[in-house]
C-alpha cells in the first residue's frame, strides 16, 4: 500500500464516521468500521444521544501525522495512523485499520488516545512497510496473545498480580482508575459513610493486533471490557458522577451499589525478549455503555 492509498482510506473512513455522527445512529458504520472500534463507537453514539450533545464522541477526522503501513502480502492485513493534535487539546489518536481480504475495504478496527507525553516506538519507513507480528510470537517478552489477559490482571489487582513485573510501574491508566475509586469513596466518607470501590477487567473475544517496531519489539492493541463497582452502606442511594454515566443511568433510583460497564481499547509497547525493558502503556480509550443499581 502507498501513502496516497492510505490517505484515501482515511478520508473514506472519516466520511463514514461523520455521516453516522450527523445522523446520530450507528447503522451505517459497519461499512467502514469493524471489531472493537465498531462496538465502542456504537457505545459513544448511544451516550451522545442520551446526553443530547456530541461531547462523548471522540474526534475521528483522522488527519495523519504518521502512517504505519503493512509489508505483508497476505490477509488480513493492518495499517495504523497517528493523528495530528486535535483542536480540543486532547492527545492525538492512534487508529488501527484492517483489510479482511483482497477485495474488502479497509475498516477502522480500533482507536485509542495516546497518553500525554508518551514516546512512541519507531516503525519502518512507510515505503518499506512494517510486518504484522503473529499472536503466538515468541520473540517478545510476552506473546501478543497473552498481553490482554496479563494487563487485565494488573489493572484489576495491581501489585498483587503475578504479571505485574512484566509491566512498567504504575502507568497512567492505573493512576486514573485509582483516582476514580478514591474520589468516589471520599464522597461517601464526607457524609460519614463507608464505601468501597473495585474494578474488574477481562479480554474480549476480539483478536489482538500487533505490528513490528524497528527494535524488534511490537506495538500491540487489545480490546478489554471492564466494570467499576461502587458500594456504600445499606440505605444509601448512589448516583453516577460523570455526565456520560448519568445519561445512561436515566431516571433509575439509587441504591447502595452502582456498577458501570465499559468498552476498553488499549495500545501497549512490548519489547523484544532480550531487552531489559518492560511492557509500557501507549494509549487507551474507555467508554461506558451500561449503568446498573444492583
Amino acid at each position: 500500500m502507498s501513502e496516497s492509498q492510505e490517505r484515501r482510506i482515511l478520508e473514506s473512513v472519516s466520511a463514514a464516521l461523520t455521516g453516522a455522527d450527523q445522523a446520530g445512529e450507528a447503522s451505517s458504520l459497519a461499512a467502514r468500521v469493524s471489531g472493537p472500534a465498531l462496538t465502542t463507537r456504537e457505545a459513544e453514539l448511544e451516550v451522545a444521544a442520551a446526553r443530547g450533545d456530541d461531547k462523548a464522541l471522540t474526534d475521528l477526522t483522522i488527519e495523519p501525522q504518521q502512517l504505519v503501513l503493512p509489508s505483508d502480502h497476505g490477509w488480513p492485513r493492518s495499517s495504523f495512523a497517528i493523528t495530528v493534535q486535535p483542536e480540543n487539546n486532547a492527545t492525538p489518536v492512534l487508529a488501527a485499520f484492517e483489510q479482511a481480504g483482497a477485495r474488502d475495504q479497509y475498516k477502522l478496527w480500533a482507536y485509542v488516545q495516546l497518553v500525554q507525553g508518551v514516546t512512541m516506538p519507531q516503525f519502518a519507513e512507510a515505503d518499506l512497510g512494517s510486518a504484522a507480528v503473529p499472536s503466538d510470537d515468541t520473540s517478545l517478552v510476552v506473546a501478543p496473545e497473552a498481553v490482554a489477559e496479563q494487563y487485565a490482571s494488573v489493572l484489576k489487582t495491581g501489585d498483587r498480580s503475578k504479571y505485574v513485573g512484566n509491566f512498567s510501574d504504575d502507568d497512567y491508566l492505573r493512576q486514573v482508575l485509582r483516582k476514580t475509586g478514591r474520589n468516589q469513596v471520599a464522597e461517601i466518607e464526607k457524609k460519614d459513610g463507608e464505601g468501597s470501590f473495585e474494578v474488574a477487567f477481562e479480554p474480549t473475544e476480539d483478536p489482538v493486533k500487533a505490528v513490528r517496531t524497528v527494535d524488534g519489539g511490537a506495538m500491540v492493541i487489545v480490546a478489554l471490557k471492564s466494570q467499576e463497582t461502587l458500594r456504600a452502606e445499606e440505605g444509601w442511594k448512589l448516583v453516577p458522577g460523570s455526565l456520560s454515566a448519568k445519561a445512561l443511568w436515566g431516571g433509575a433510583e439509587g441504591t447502595d451499589v452502582m456498577k458501570i460497564a465499559y468498552r476498553d481499547m488499549v495500545a501497549l509497547y512490548v519489547p523484544p525478549k532480550e531487552s531489559d525493558s518492560r511492557i509500557s502503556l501507549l494509549g487507551f480509550h474507555r467508554v461506558p455503555y451500561a449503568v446498573s443499581n444492583k
